[in-house]
């Protein structure tokens, strides 16, 4: 084989040699369901329960996306929503954030959340009459960085009154509006039946589990009670969903009422 024939084999084997290369050393993402590829640039409220934080991978809830956290129905006003919401609200006041709580089904309790460690004087707590007026009040408090709140309970009889295409323009506006912010939103919600993954847990028009990129499900929930007053709460939060690490973690999670500690079991 001459010089010039040696030198176009190759040249012809380096090319396709590159072309193997180029196509096999591709990122192509895993097929796990919940998944993608971390960010490293995406910054996190820590929740002040180790556990959970270790649970979501992320080490806290994310700025400029939506937080469901999914409580199984029932009484909503002894569930252990606020108890949770709460916990994570006086992390982020402990940060010099503002906190906001839209409390559209009036189930959120001050008195409680203060119990927990929540400061109430430096609340900023709304109580809209519509949807509407729970829209602007997202709008308005999604230009101050901190954590925004928004208790709905049954999604599907809060807005049972509301027509599926003006749902599907709010579910928009929503979207938007988290989108250009740099707040944590935490979004309150309770299912139908204690199945999270019920299309009837939201009305037609408004596929909020879509739209969360972090949704979180209550479990065994316990409380301690003494002389008939509530003194500590346990329950189990699994991430069912997360598009930013893989979801199914699970985190035990203690809060103690009568000196406002918290602990947490990490999740092994």
């Amino acid at each position: 084989m001459t010089e010039k024939s040696s030198r176009q084999v190759k040249k012809v084997f380096e090319s396709v040699a590159g072309i193997f290369i180029n196509r096999f050393s591709r990122d192509y993402p895993p097929a796990a369901q919940n998944y993608s590829r971390h960010q490293d640039d995406v910054l996190t409220l820590p929740t002040g329960f180790r556990s959970l934080d270790m649970a979501l991978g992320i080490e806290g809830l994310p700025y400029g996306r939506i937080t469901e956290l999914m409580s199984p129905g029932g009484n909503l006003t002894s569930n252990g929503v606020t108890n949770i919401t709460a916990r994570i609200a006086s992390k982020a006041q402990r940060k010099q954030q503002i906190v906001t709580v839209i409390d559209m089904n009036h189930s959120f309790d001050p008195w409680q959340a203060e119990r927990c460690g929540f400061i109430a004087p430096h609340l900023l707590i709304s109580r809209p009459e519509t949807v509407l007026d729970a829209l602007t009040t997202l709008e308005n408090v999604a230009h101050n960085e901190g954590l925004v709140i928004v208790m709905m309970g049954f999604a599907t009889d809060l807005l049972n009154h509301v027509q599926p295409s003006l749902l599907k323009t709010l579910l928009g506006r929503v979207r938007n509006i988290v989108r250009q912010s740099d707040c944590v939103f935490l979004i309150s919600t309770s299912a139908q039946k204690n199945d999270p993954f019920s299309p009837t847990n939201y009305p037609p028009g408004f596929p909020l589990s879509e739209l969360a990129d972090v949704r979180l499900w209550i479990q065994d929930e316990t409380w301690s009670y003494k002389d008939g007053l509530a003194t500590a709460y346990k329950a189990n939060l699994t991430v069912i969903k997360n598009t930013l690490t893989i979801a199914g973690k699970g985190a035990d999670i203690r809060i103690k009422f009568s000196d406002l500690e918290t602990f947490d079991l990490a999740h092994s």
